[in-house]
């Protein structure tokens, strides 16, 4: 990876790479895209003074950056680029955020770029910095920094696998807890009412592509009443759509959270540092309890009434 930066959105660019284009004036590097969408060079305003670009002193100001990191690493120690904790080079992943050690997959915090090409001043809602957002995200912030800016700037609709596959798991493991409590009531009460037609099914013997056979399922209808198929069905498109509503608007729901509660610590938190992972990060065991409650919570009911 070179050590120049696009000077607009300030992502790494790569060795190689066609689809750079330098300032005719200043020689400073952009993305093409990045450009294009100005129309013109990201530091225009500083053409013709003492602070415009100078390539050579970016060259020199990058190698520092390289030589101080490549000294740290010597002593035995790291700086996470995440949450800035030192810890000892040959750990894994950061012992305070989780976030992984980059060095030991060849590369180094300065080069792995956690905001995704997001500057860190850039505001994602409500005065809340990309930068702050990172360390309260702490997991994945590659993905969801850049959805945040997105999402601030154009519409509240984006796609979430992991909110679509599991949304009460995924929202209680990223501690909405209010929101992943709802979310779980919802699809249990869905499960309650498909729970045992499903169970029947099962217990006659039918598949999904017996289901096909219209046959198969007049035979189903005069074994069951007719509404509670229908019912049974109702709900389990309603399990469904809310998989979908969550799916589309989880990132959306994620950012208002993460900026809501920044905001709240700014002025309660005694200790920042300390409530950036309580409040904020990647909680794994509460996304296997949300899911094991939604697999036996509904079988337990059914069985006690």
């Amino acid at each position: 990876m070179s050590t120049e930066k696009c000077v607009r959105c300030h992502a790494y660019l790569f060795e190689g790479d066609d689809d750079i284009v330098y300032c005719p004036t200043c020689g400073a590097p952009h993305h093409r895209e990045c450009y294009q969408a100005l129309g013109h060079c990201a530091l225009e305003h500083l053409h013709g003074t003492g602070q415009e670009y100078d390539k050579n002193a970016q060259s020199v100001e990058a190698e520092n950056e390289k030589a101080s990191n490549i000294g740290s690493n010597a002593e035995g120690m790291i700086t996470c680029g995440v949450c800035r904790e030192k810890y000892e080079l040959s750990a894994n992943r950061c012992p305070k955020c989780g976030a992984p050690n980059i060095s030991k997959l060849g590369g180094s915090f300065a080069t792995f770029d956690f905001l995704g090409g997001v500057p860190e001043d850039c505001d994602i809602g409500d005065g809340v910095t990309a930068e702050e957002a990172k360390r309260f995200v702490a997991a994945n912030t590659r993905r969801y920094i850049p959805k945040f800016a997105l999402l601030n700037k154009s519409n509240k609709a984006s796609w979430n696998w992991a909110a679509f596959l599991f949304p009460c798991p995924w929202l209680l493991s990223r501690k909405m807890y209010k929101n992943g409590i709802i979310v779980g009531l919802l699809n249990i009460i869905f499960s309650l009412f498909w729970f045992p037609f499903n169970q029947f099914l099962l217990n006659g013997g039918y598949t999904q592509s017996s289901l096909s056979d219209p046959q198969t399922v007049l035979e189903i209808f005069k074994k069951v009443n007719p509404a509670v198929v229908v019912f049974a069905g109702v709900c389990l498109a309603l399990s469904l759509a809310l998989m979908i509503v969550v799916g589309i608007f989880g990132d959306y729901i994620y950012k208002n959270h993460t900026i809501d509660t920044i905001k709240k610590m700014r002025s309660e938190s005694e200790d920042m540092e300390y409530d950036y992972q309580r409040l904020g990060g990647l909680n794994p065991i509460l996304f296997v309890i949300g899911y094991m409650a939604l697999q036996l919570v509904p079988s337990l009911i059914i069985r006690l009434f």
